[in-house]
């Protein structure tokens, strides 16, 4: 437990050392969010604020993996003498998951100022961004990772992570679709499916990142 609270620590204080990501992801965050302002002129759909949110949320996402292990060799081997593979790969994914998480809060909150707010349950597509941002994280940090040591860069990233991003999206979109409704029903189902997804994507990660690691 020591040992991973001492690497999102540390991968914390590299993200605040590196403003410039940040100052990048508001920039991206604003620039879209505002040419869909210009668009629409806040007459935009339910369905279309929806699709828009999660293409940002899918751009995001792969901003802010791709700094976990990409130009950072030499930190990196300093690490692979001090941690175990296991601990490691659970660190990057809890970070990864709680930064993603605050950067789509922060796009919700310049998406609501700017284009409305149509979400009907606040409770249930606050869980959705929850679950989709965790699966999502964690689907770009071990795709990230095979790339990284096969030298395949953003490439292999893509064709690695599309397969299980898909299905993740889809059901991520299902269901704040539903949350748009006042009182939505029916959605255990697909809230379900998704933790079910996160579990399995989770598991598949810390299973299969020592092997990756001892290459």
């Amino acid at each position: 437990m020591n040992q991973l609270a001492a690497i999102i620590q540390r991968e914390l204080r590299h993200e605040l050392r590196s403003r410039r990501s940040w100052l990048a992801i508001l920039l991206y965050i604003g620039s879209v969010v505002y040419i869909a302002y210009l668009a629409f002129q806040h007459d935009l759909e339910p369905v279309t604020w929806n699709a828009l949110f999660w293409i940002l949320t899918i751009f995001i996402s792969m901003f802010a993996a791709s700094g976990s292990f990409a130009g950072r060799d030499s930190e990196m081997l300093y690490i692979y003498t001090v941690v175990s593979p296991h601990k490691f790969i659970m660190a990057r994914l809890i970070y990864n998951g709680i930064f993603m998480l605050i950067v789509s809060i922060v796009a919700i909150i310049i998406y609501s100022l700017l284009l409305g707010n149509p979400v009907g349950s606040k409770l249930v597509f606050f869980i959705t961004v929850l679950l989709a941002v965790w699966g999502i994280s964690s689907i770009l940090t071990m795709a990230f990772a095979i790339s990284t040591k096969g030298g395949g860069g953003f490439a292999l990233m893509a064709i690695i992570s599309f397969p299980l991003l898909v299905p993740l999206l889809i059901t991520a979109q299902h269901l704040s679709a539903l949350s748009m409704m006042p009182d939505p029903t029916n959605y255990m189902g697909n809230m379900a499916a998704l933790l079910a997804l996160d579990a399995l994507i989770a598991a598949l990660c810390y299973l299969l990142f020592p092997y990756l690691w001892r290459d």
